[in-house]
């Protein structure tokens, strides 16, 4: 029996090979990259925030288990966060501060309150989207702080 193979077949089985190689292409590179580890977390993070975000906002249902879930991660992802500002990558294309090498205590000090902040407003999301609202509301703080302590600005 001879089997035809369609020009949209091809065409679909091509870009989804493209796809997943290009995104085993980014991990891999990530791998083993600080800096662009680093990067991912954050840009992850501010994913997470926005989702926060829009549900206090009112623009998508409050889910607490949701809110729960958006928070944790941000707990976690800072936890690997801090871990990864190993001695000579404040070279290239970062816009982490020097002094995150030169006071590793302050920095890491600075992010355990994100971790706080994130955690405690992990556990009001059952509470509601008003006492989640107040507790996520110094994970925010804590960024900012965070930011203009250790983060080179353009």
């Amino acid at each position: 029996m001879t089997r035809v193979v369609s020009v949209r077949a091809v065409t679909a089985t091509g870009l989804a090979l493209a796809t997943l190689a290009g995104a085993w292409l980014s991990a891999a590179q990530a791998a083993g990259d600080p800096i662009a580890e680093r990067q991912a977390l954050m840009k992850k993070n501010g994913r997470e925030a926005k989702a926060i975000g829009e549900m206090l906002k009112g623009t998508t249902p409050y889910d607490p288990a949701k809110a729960a879930a958006a928070a944790n991660t941000i707990a976690a992802d800072m936890k690997v966060f801090i871990t990864l500002f190993p001695p000579g990558s404040d070279k290239g294309k970062t816009e982490a501060s020097p002094k995150i090498w030169q006071d590793k205590a302050g920095f890491e000090a600075e992010a355990n309150k994100v971790i706080a902040a994130a955690n405690d407003a992990a556990a009001a999301a059952p509470e509601g989207a008003k006492a989640f609202g107040a507790k996520f509301a110094a994970v925010g703080a804590g960024c900012k702080s965070c930011h203009q302590a250790y983060r080179i600005s353009d």
